[in-house]
């Protein structure tokens, strides 16, 4: 790269990536949220039904609801905003909101092109920062939700049975 104009193009790339890897953590919590909830919707219809609770019906029951409801918990975590950003941007939307129209017009129309590139490379960092800790949480929702899945199966199948 050659100039600084090149580079800002080059970042503005990079920085739509890192949006790119947020968005895809968010599509996956959407699938773990349809699925434990048809999870805990059966098991509550399953269980409501049954004539009599085994005490490993009520076992894999609660163990089930707990698992599903702790990888609830980690989508939740998943999709909690992250607000934290740098202290000054002409690029951050809770920054720029701190100013005036007027006074963030004048400061962006005297901003030279290397500053705004440090400004690019500081929102790249911290939405990496951001895509991490989604993923994190999208993968600790997911595996909550397979540790539910068998205590689920075999739950159902011994409310339908009794």
């Amino acid at each position: 790269m050659e100039n600084t104009k090149d580079r800002l193009v080059t970042a503005q790339w990079v920085f739509e990536r890192q949006l790119a890897w947020i968005a895809a953590a968010e599509v996956k919590l959407a699938v773990v949220i349809a699925i434990d909830t048809a999870l805990l919707g059966g098991l509550a219809a399953a269980y409501s039904s049954a004539t009599t609770h085994t005490h490993w019906t009520i076992l894999l029951s609660v163990f089930s609801t707990l698992a599903c409801s702790i990888a609830m918990f980690c989508v939740s975590m998943a999709v909690l905003p992250r607000l934290q950003g740098p202290s000054t941007s002409l690029l951050f939307f809770g920054k720029i909101r701190e100013l005036d129209i007027d006074e963030y017009s004048s400061k962006y129309a005297v901003a030279t092109d290397q500053q705004l590139l440090e400004d690019w490379t500081a929102q790249i960092h911290r939405n990496a920062d951001i895509a991490c800790l989604k993923h994190i949480w999208v993968r600790r929702s997911v595996l909550w939700s397979f540790i539910a899945a068998p205590a689920w199966i075999i739950a159902i199948g011994l409310l339908v049975k009794f």
